[in-house]
């Protein structure tokens, strides 16, 4: 049976989060195509035998850079080989260390077919921490006007919970450059000024907040390129004013802070 969904999943030194993704797929009914894109691993035939242990009951493909590129870099890269096979109808977006749950292709994949307006869909997601302990829960809005407006205030869409048509990329192109650690978020507003987007008020994915991660390493950068975003999209209104003042008290407060907020004020 051909597969129609390609999974895109970017890789740098983290053989054991790599595992355990590529485990949670394994509960997965629908056909897929796993691309690991790794963007120049110290030792990448670590990343091989990974792949070798789950080559019986997982198709994946290994697309390797030869240095390391970085995320949007290699996401592009990625988007591009998948692109030129002509094979896939849709592209779902997958991180090394976190997990698929209850059955997400098929529910995503579900939504896009039954729905020929919406273009890209995501979930609910929970987070944790590199012991899984869980640390909150995000509860995205689902319609498309409040989409529409939350996206100036935060992401609606947790980017390794996305499942998106090709015609996106076909459409709009690949991730942004000029937005350092905050390539989706920009790529998500490109996508709904052109399309309906939605979330599955369903947990479909554990997120791993991890110390190393982009998000992590690279706060400060990331919360200028959202302060850029933000006021490069900014249209006077009260959701554009809400979320920049947001992204200038993010820049502010520390990490700690900023974890203990979304605790209490922001997820459960």
């Amino acid at each position: 049976m051909t597969n129609r969904i390609a999974v895109l999943l970017p890789h740098y030194n983290n053989r054991s989060g790599l595992h355990l993704t590529l485990e949670s797929l394994l509960r997965e009914s629908e056909n897929f195509t796993v691309f690991i894109v790794d963007d120049g691993s110290t030792d990448v035939s670590e990343v091989k035998k990974t792949i070798d242990f789950f080559s019986h009951d997982l198709e994946i493909v290994l697309i390797e850079n030869e240095q390391n590129l970085g995320i949007v870099k290699s996401l592009n890269k990625g988007l591009k080989h998948i692109l030129d096979l002509k094979t896939y109808d849709f592209i779902a977006r997958l991180d090394a260390g976190d997990k698929c749950l209850d059955n997400r292709f098929k529910q995503q994949k579900d939504v896009l077919e039954r729905n020929k307006d919406i273009a890209l869909v995501g979930s609910w997601v929970r987070f944790v921490d590199v012991d899984r302990q869980k640390l909150f829960d995000f509860k995205p809005p689902s319609e498309a006007g409040r989409l529409k407006k939350s996206i100036h205030v935060f992401n609606p869409h947790v980017h390794s919970s996305v499942m998106f048509k090709s015609i996106v990329v076909e459409q709009i192109g690949f991730y942004p450059e000029n937005f350092p650690a905050l390539e989706d978020h920009a790529y998500f507003f490109k996508v709904l000024k052109t399309f309906q987007t939605t979330n599955v008020p369903n947990f479909l994915m554990e997120c791993e907040i991890h110390p190393e991660g982009i998000s992590s390493r690279y706060r400060k950068l990331q919360t200028k390129s959202r302060i850029k975003l933000l006021w490069k999209e900014y249209r006077f209104g009260v959701y554009p004013t809400i979320g920049l003042l947001r992204a200038f008290m993010t820049y502010l407060l520390s990490p700690r802070v900023l974890l203990k907020a979304k605790k209490l004020y922001f997820f459960k």
